[in-house]
């Protein structure tokens, strides 16, 4: 059993099929930043994940929201702007772990892709993987993006993933996000954390909405 970091893009829902394909049972987990993002945001990824259920052993996947805007917001309003994201990509690998943990599930999945954006930078994986011990698998890391583009076409999910409503991640994004972010920086801005961040961490799991998505 694997984690799914599933976003409505393109790549998170190919690496969720290419996983499935390989043998994997996945749970899915958003994080969704209401009312910075839409319920049609959350709609999509359901869309997006009722296409792949077909090729799944139980022909069911469950999915996990996770509220996020307050931790985005504490971490805008407290650390350094273009380490936002690296910080933000951080948080959700605890909290995707964490929630790993419960459901035991043995690893981290997630479409990242080699040098694609900001945060997918060789230096971006290392220090924002460091937060987990959990592996990730990472089954579009090598990949051209028309690669994705063609396999989301094959499976039905492009149509779906290129609706115009926004992620978290798309939405809280620093005009100049950092690409070679160093260990040392992202740990003394995250201490301006320490007040809050832990309880608000814990509300996030807490509160998580659950859907169980078969198949039609």
């Amino acid at each position: 059993k694997t984690m799914l970091m599933v976003s409505g893009g393109i790549d998170s829902i190919v690496a969720g099929y290419m996983a499935v394909k390989k043998g994997m049972t996945i749970e899915a987990i958003h994080f969704a930043a209401p009312p910075y993002t839409s319920d049609l945001a959350v709609q999509k990824v359901i869309d997006l994940l009722e296409t792949i259920v077909p090729y799944t052993e139980y022909q069911a996947i469950n999915l996990h929201i996770i509220p996020f805007t307050e931790i985005q917001k504490a971490i805008y309003d407290n650390c350094r702007e273009d380490y936002c994201i690296t910080i933000m990509r951080r948080m959700m690998y605890r909290i995707t772990e964490q929630v790993a943990k419960q459901l035991n599930a043995l690893a981290i999945l997630n479409g990242e892709n080699v040098g694609q954006v900001a945060s997918q930078t060789l230096e971006s994986m290392a220090t924002i993987e460091d937060v987990v011990r959990m592996p990730v698998i990472r089954p579009l890391a090598t990949f051209d993006k028309q690669d994705i583009v063609d396999v989301s076409r094959k499976i039905g999910t492009y149509d779906i993933s290129i609706r115009p409503y926004e992620d978290c991640c798309t939405i809280f994004v620093a005009k100049h996000p950092v690409t070679k972010p160093r260990l040392d920086v992202i740990k003394r801005s995250e201490r301006n954390l320490d007040d809050c961040i832990d309880e608000l961490m814990k509300t996030a799991i807490e509160t998580t909405e659950e859907i169980k998505i078969n198949a039609h």
